[in-house]
């Protein structure tokens, strides 16, 4: 007996109905999970770092939902077209549209975080940016500041020699 067989006996026990209940419920969890990402892109654009974090913790909880999730419908996944020739031609046309729609919505949260990240990383080299002009501006106030005639660095000659 094969993998794929031993997966498909295994899975014996799910009736089509019930595959499509796990099929649907995949597809309510992107569904939330593509509204994190919308959520997340507006907190980002506002710089709402508090709220940010909520939902990041809220997104990773989520993840973990869609991984046991995942685990569960992996000997499906993989003896996919067994499975399907069991369903009716309706119970087919449903699964296909709850995978496709499950497709495009985690294609539109990866473009929406690769966006967040690359919005995060301008942001994050802007800081450094004005940390480093700080920082020059403040050397330049402590050298006014040194009193006159005293060396301020060992690039200054000593006018006695």
């Amino acid at each position: 007996m094969s993998v794929l067989t031993a997966m498909v006996s295994e899975m014996a026990g799910e009736r089509p109905e019930e595959i499509l209940g796990l099929l649907r419920e995949q597809s309510a969890l992107y569904a939330r999970l593509e509204s994190f990402a919308a959520r997340q892109r507006s907190l980002v654009r506002a710089e709402e770092t508090a709220p940010l974090l909520s939902l990041l913790a809220d997104r990773q909880r989520l993840s973990v939902e869609l991984t046991h999730l995942a685990r569960r419908l992996e000997p499906v996944r993989r003896g996919w077209s067994a499975f399907r020739e069991r369903f009716t031609a309706s119970q087919r046309e449903e699964a296909d549209g709850l995978i496709s729609d499950v497709t495009r919505r985690l294609r539109k949260v990866i473009e929406s975080d690769e966006k967040d990240a690359r919005l995060l990383s301008v942001r994050k080299q802007s800081v450094a940016s004005s940390l480093q002009a700080t920082h020059s501006v403040g050397q330049a106030i402590s050298a006014y500041r040194s009193p006159a005639g005293a060396a301020v660095g060992s690039d200054r000659l000593d006018e006695a020699s």
